[in-house]
């Protein structure tokens, strides 16, 4: 009986075999085609790519078969299915091309505005990639064909065969998954790709395939996270050097915040991750005071995300302001700007100090995509408007030309403790999109410029892609670029100069107004890039840097402006640091009191760890260069000095602080942290005994000491 049985699932399986076989090449086809059209090798395709095709194989299969009465019907059903996989792949091309990186599941809530914001744009990406989309379209069309013809195979496979294809497809996944543990369970591994809340979805499409990780990250979004590859635990800083001292600095510990006893705050909560966060906290070691804290106490600031903007806009000839801007003030010389894509994120950082989710966070249904919308209604007193005006008393402004709606920074904004204007609620532009940075500029400066003290905000649009005429922006300045520019150009990079030479020209603006109203030597502008400028082509890129450089580290080193026209000489800092860092740095640097345990950035000046961090977990120490997707790590010090051992132990401890910082910043999000902490401590008492303090009589010879802070 076991024999026939055996024999009649044998042949019921026989019957749908070519189908089966059909749909597995194919879906390798599109893998290993948008594969290599993205990373330009097939070389190091994870094998794990073709095997989670099995089970996506056999579901294609159980949607679809033939039959005797309904070949035509089903032969079209077929057709549509390829078309609509084939749309997929083609969807996940031009997102690729246009924003550079693949489409996340979470971020499928932004498609309907992306597509009516970015339509010009989109038109010429998909000229220019016609034919790959015929090629990824290729089997669906070729199966419409042969239906059309009649030339469907003769074969079914029945209810029995439908149940065993829908039997296979739990039965193959779950036996790939329960394999990848063989393969090792570091966060590099596949198995780490599959399982971690954290991963971005670039680095884990590459090691589990690019359909098989929407899946799995349309399973994070719509059930949440069943294991986490990367925990928050105890910090601990390994020093490299054995005989190594910590800089003795003669400074105490700032005392606004002395209350904030994070283990007594993890027995307030019972939710285990909040306990988590507070236990974490806890073990973490606040910065201390630093020369340069309160070297801008008192003056104005202007804190402007730049709309694509990177060191590759500012040349001497080209952009003169950004020049002048870029290398004086506070030099940094090791800024990377994390994320390649998305403004929405790199604006959040630059805010808040604190890590956007890049990977598979949950939908949440009725909110606005991405960390920046999830913020909404959530305490986010941490956030540079809410610290101004919560110990300076200042309203702080901001301004963005282009809608509020999109994105949603008509409510983000406000939470973080702005008062907008935007395009159409404020102010008025001669174009839609892009719009002038120049113009946005000449219609808010008269806001603030004659308040005794302000901060404004800015988040520009002039500099956004494509670097084509197509944009209106590049349009307006191509040809004073032309006159300018004293070598040839690839056409993406004179677009790109010219797109942000309307920043230039605002800047320009900005300085001038500032300077008759002898306001420039007391203001601090700060000025950085959202993301990597992706529209830029690989020639106009590196025509633009001189040099070919590495994707991984060297395409993210940036430029953050920190100038004010008052100091007397440059301050060079060459600790690497990122968008996070930067927030932290100009409280630091404005006396602001603030916890820098809730912060995933660090002062710049500060003696914590300084590791520019990229969004997708790799970094960059004063010592390593630390690959996550492949787990390599390239040494930038003299390794035959150092025992393995101690150098592991550095490379670990760095990899454990990154992956707290980020751990900690989805968990603040998720949580609403920020409320739990200050709901049980009173931060208003902060300011009130700040401002007891100032009112303090202080001797003569210590009038210019800063006051006791914790950053």
């Amino acid at each position: 009986m076991n024999n026939g049985f055996v024999s009649r699932l044998r042949e019921s399986l026989q019957t749908p075999l070519k189908n089966l076989l059909s749909y597995f090449l194919i879906l390798m086809y599109w893998e290993l085609l948008l594969y290599y059209e993205l990373h330009k090798t097939l070389m190091d395709l994870s094998y794990w790519n073709i095997l989670f095709m099995i089970p996506i194989s056999f579901l294609l299969a159980f949607l679809n078969d033939y039959s005797e009465r309904h070949k035509k019907i089903d032969g079209l059903w077929k057709a549509l299915i390829l078309l609509a996989f084939g749309l997929f792949y083609v969807g996940d091309l031009i997102y690729y091309k246009s924003f550079g990186s693949l489409v996340s599941a979470s971020m499928i809530g932004m498609g309907t505005d992306a597509i009516n914001s970015f339509w010009w744009s989109l038109r010429t990406t998909l000229s220019d990639n016609a034919s790959l989309i015929v090629m990824f379209e290729l089997p669906g069309l070729v199966q419409l064909i042969l239906t059309l013809l009649g030339k469907n195979p003769d074969y079914s496979y029945g209810f029995k065969g439908h149940l065993a294809m829908l039997a296979l497809v739990f039965v193959t996944w779950f036996g790939v998954v329960q394999a990848l543990p063989l393969a090792g369970t570091a966060d590099h591994t596949a198995y780490g790709a599959y399982y971690s809340r954290y991963i971005d979805t670039d680095t884990a499409s590459r090691k589990l395939g690019v359909l098989p990780n929407f899946i799995v990250e349309l399973r994070y979004s719509l059930f949440g996270s069943t294991k986490n590859s990367s925990t928050l635990q105890a910090n601990e800083e390994v020093a490299i050097e054995e005989t190594a001292q910590k800089e003795k600095l003669d400074v105490i510990q700032y005392n606004e915040y002395e209350e904030l006893d994070f283990a007594a705050l993890a027995q307030l909560s019972d939710d285990e991750t909040i306990k988590t966060l507070c236990e974490y906290l806890a073990s973490v070691n606040p910065s201390k005071q630093n020369e340069y804290t309160g070297l801008f106490e008192g003056y104005n600031l202007i804190y402007i995300c730049a709309e694509s903007f990177s060191s590759l806009a500012i040349d001497e000839t080209v952009t003169p302001v950004l020049y002048k801007m870029a290398n004086n003030g506070i030099v940094l010389n090791n800024y990377y700007n994390s994320f390649r894509n998305t403004t929405t994120n790199g604006e959040y950082a630059f805010l808040t100090g604190v890590w956007p989710d890049v990977a598979r966070q949950e939908t949440n249904m009725g909110k606005i995509t991405g960390t920046m919308g999830q913020s909404i209604g959530k305490d986010m007193s941490t956030a540079l408007g809410n610290m101004f005006d919560l110990f300076e008393g200042l309203d702080s402004r901001a301004y963005h030309n282009y809608y509020g709606s999109y994105y949603g920074r008509n409510k983000t904004l406000p939470n973080m403790g702005f008062t907008c204007q935007f395009m159409n609620d404020g102010m008025k532009f001669t174009t839609a999109w892009p719009a002038s940075d120049l113009e946005m500029m000449e219609q808010s400066v008269d806001d603030y410029i004659n308040d005794d003290q302000f901060v404004t905000y800015y988040m520009t649009f002039s500099g956004h892609g494509n670097y084509t005429t197509d944009n209106v922006m590049v349009a307006r300045n191509i040809k004073t670029v032309n006159s300018l520019l004293d070598e040839y150009l690839p056409t993406s990079a004179v677009g790109y100069l010219a797109a942000n030479y309307e920043l230039e020209k605002a800047m320009d603006y900005l300085l001038q107004r500032l300077e008759e109203a002898g306001k420039l030597d007391n203001t601090v502008i700060v000025l950085t890039g959202d993301h990597y400028p992706y529209y830029l082509t690989d020639h106009g890129y590196e025509s633009l840097r001189g040099e070919s450089v590495d994707e991984n580290f060297g395409s993210f080193k940036s430029s953050c402006i920190i100038y004010n026209a008052g100091l007397e000489e440059k301050i060079e800092v060459d600790a690497p640091c990122c968008n996070v860092d930067i927030l932290p740095t100009i409280l630091n640097l404005f006396g602001i009191p603030y916890d820098s345990r809730l912060y995933a950035g660090t002062d710049i000046f500060g003696s914590g760890v300084h590791i520019a961090q990229i969004y997708n977990r790799n970094f960059v120490t004063d010592k390593v260069m630390y690959n996550y997707a492949t787990g390599k790590a390239t040494w930038l010090i003299d390794t035959e000095k150092y025992d393995e051992q101690r150098l592991n132990s550095y490379l670990e401890s760095m990899i454990s602080i990154v992956n707290n910082r980020y751990a900690l910043s989805i968990g603040i999000e998720e949580t609403d942290f920020y409320a739990f902490v200050f709901d049980n401590f009173d931060l208003y008492s902060v300011k009130e005994k700040k401002i007891e303090e100032e009112t303090v009589e202080v001797p003569e010879e210590k009038a210019g000491e800063s006051i006791t802070q914790l950053s």
